[in-house]
């Protein structure tokens, strides 16, 4: 089980006046029969890591906390990503990777994406943190999801919320249709 990690006042003070005007989303839960992996190596996350061997692989340079992302996929018209930036899907499904491992949160990312796709739902909410606390000052969970998103089938296009969804601390994914086959 993972330990959330212990904040200072002043660390919770500043988080309280950073989302003094935010009003939270309802959370819309993906009918799943996930259960947590026994082990980090999960079937879609192997599958992922199969992937990482094609010669479609998308690698981005390292990130910053506060850089946005950005990825459109083939066939992704501007409009749609326009209309994905300003977050204009209805109450999208939400998963929240903070205090998670590099790999489990890649794990629950790829089982969500797979799970969330099945049901046909078009846009999910990724929220992963700045990693300001890092010690590297690398946003490790961020720079993660950059590069594995674009190598998930179901995934179109995404790129960093809202400032009142999560801001460059949360990501919005565009996803195929349920009937997409690559």
């Amino acid at each position: 089980m993972v330990k959330k990690p212990v904040l200072s006042a002043e660390e919770k003070a500043l988080f309280k006046k950073a989302m003094a005007d935010i009003t939270p989303n309802p959370k819309t839960k993906i009918k799943s029969d996930l259960k947590e992996p026994e082990n980090q190596e999960s079937f879609s996350y192997r599958r992922y890591q199969a992937s990482k061997t094609t010669s479609q692989n998308y690698v981005s340079a390292s990130l910053d906390p506060d850089d946005r992302l950005y990825f459109q996929g083939p066939n992704v018209d501007d409009k749609s990503m326009q209309k994905l930036s300003q977050g204009l899907f209805a109450s999208p499904p939400i998963l929240d990777l903070h205090g998670l491992s590099e790999t489990l949160a890649l794990n629950r990312v790829s089982d969500f994406i797979y799970a969330a796709h099945k049901q046909g739902i078009k846009v999910v909410l990724i929220i992963h943190g700045k990693g300001k606390r890092e010690l590297l000052n690398a946003p490790i969970l961020k720079n993660a999801l950059n590069n594995a998103l674009p190598n998930l089938s179901p995934v179109r296009a995404f790129c960093s919320a809202r400032k009142s969804d999560g801001g460059t601390g949360a990501v919005y994914v565009l996803l195929h249709s349920s009937h997409y086959t690559p």
